[in-house]
């Protein structure tokens, strides 16, 4: 304000369109701050790339087309987005180079500095790839996005976001400039890989499906994953099994960081909420997934309405919390038939240790599909068939104990793999 009074209007220019005649110093001013934010992003950046070690390459790597200018990754929390795009700059550009630059966009200065403004300097300077980390903490991120697509042409912005965003729904322009991946957590490959560095081959359904026995020569030619599956199981999704934390406890507060965050913050739900919304997932955790969903029973439970479970069910599915299973004829705007938690390792965390080995199986084959392909309860059958991409009709169990059928695939994880149509439960963990 002293400034604005002491230099107006004699030391003043127009910027133009929403600004009225501001002093030039005011905007040599705005100017040496950017430049020396971006110095000062370059050097924290540097420091990351420098502290950190590259690590396993996710196959999700391979799979982005790194010429589009607008590339999102959406993932739930804790399953390594941050590493992902700072092994992206340490795999595509130099230390130190002026090119690249990852952003946290926790940072305090941006609540002063426009990032469209930030990035026309980082443009300037030489500035080609801007990877932007916590977007949701940045209340203007969608309209900035577009305001540097259309302005800078010479600039890639990489994004992540929570498992929750819908761009479609939020933003439908963007939308359509944007190209958004999911990235997951460790597949049962990927965690072998870390294990021992051997080399693994990425299989497509149709491998594991039609051409099994192929396949499982491949893969047998140089280990067996089955002597993984147990330490997958408890705790081998997310990456910071890596870390000296105990992986109880980094789970136990990505999980709440999820419930906290990810739904009451970007969800826009009111924080009286969060008791309910943990007390469901409990519920649900200790109850037999092969069971019917009962929302009414789940709303007397929580003390809340029917539609309110439903929502909440749908919000923990978008933030890959539980997995919904719908019947095959059913239409995901509809209740489900049946919640399994999102992945394996929750099962551990919410007191299932004892967990049925059955129930843990299927949590692992849904979860492991969830990248690119559907599983539904089959309209033909029990609660005990599957339908995979409406093609596949399967039957996933621990062991063969009832009568064999040759109208269904079995997935297995003991007993009898020689028949025609049975395939061993660890070979879903290649899917990715």
């Amino acid at each position: 304000w002293y400034l604005r009074q002491a230099f107006a209007p004699t030391h003043s220019k127009s910027i133009g369109g929403d600004y009225p005649e501001v002093p030039l110093l005011l905007i040599l001013i705005e100017e040496e701050r950017v430049l020396d934010l971006v110095d000062y992003l370059h050097r924290t950046h540097n420091a990351l790339i420098k502290q950190g070690k590259p690590g396993l390459q996710r196959a999700l790597m391979e799979e982005i087309d790194w010429n589009d200018r607008i590339i999102g990754i959406r993932g739930s929390r804790g399953v390594g987005k941050t590493t992902f795009l700072l092994d992206y700059a340490r795999r595509y550009y130099a230390p130190n180079a002026p090119e690249c630059l990852y952003i946290n966009l926790n940072q305090f200065s941006f609540t002063v500095t426009r990032l469209a403004d930030f990035a026309g300097e980082f443009v300037r300077q030489g500035g080609r790839t801007l990877l932007l980390d916590q977007v949701f903490k940045y209340p203007d991120w969608m309209a900035e996005f577009k305001e540097c697509y259309y302005k800078y042409p010479e600039l890639r912005i990489v994004f992540t976001a929570s498992a929750v965003m819908n761009l479609e729904e939020e933003d439908p322009e963007l939308a359509s400039l944007a190209s958004v991946y999911h990235l997951a957590g460790f597949s049962l490959r990927e965690f072998i890989q870390l294990d021992n560095g051997l080399t693994l081959p990425v299989l497509s359904l149709e491998d594991i499906m039609e051409r099994t026995d192929e396949v499982l020569g491949d893969v047998f030619s140089s280990i067996n994953p089955g002597l993984w599956m147990d330490r997958y199981l408890e705790y081998g999704y997310y990456p910071f099994h890596l870390e000296p934390r105990l992986y109880s406890e980094n789970l136990l507060k990505t999980l709440n960081m999820t419930l906290e965050v990810d739904l009451l913050f970007i969800k826009q739900l009111e924080q009286r909420l969060l008791h309910k919304l943990r007390k469901l997932i409990f519920i649900l955790a200790q109850r037999p997934a092969l069971q019917m969903l009962n929302v009414s029973q789940l709303a007397t439970e929580i003390e809340t309405s029917r539609s309110t479970v439903m929502n909440y069910i749908r919000y923990l599915s978008d933030a890959r919390v539980l997995r919904s299973i719908y019947r095959a004829e059913d239409t995901e705007s509809g209740k489900p038939a049946i919640a399994y938690l999102g992945n394996p390792n929750l099962y551990h965390l919410l007191g299932q240790e004892a967990c049925d080995r059955a129930e843990l199986l299927r949590t692992f084959v849904f979860n492991q599909l969830s990248k690119g392909h559907d599983a539904r309860l089959s309209a033909r059958s029990s609660l005990a068939l599957f339908e995979i991409d409406g093609k596949y009709p399967v039957q996933i169990e621990e062991e063969l104990t009832g009568r064999y059928r040759s109208d269904r695939y079995y997935i297995l994880e003991q007993g009898d793999l020689s028949r025609e149509k049975t395939i061993p439960v660890w070979l879903f963990g290649f899917l990715y």
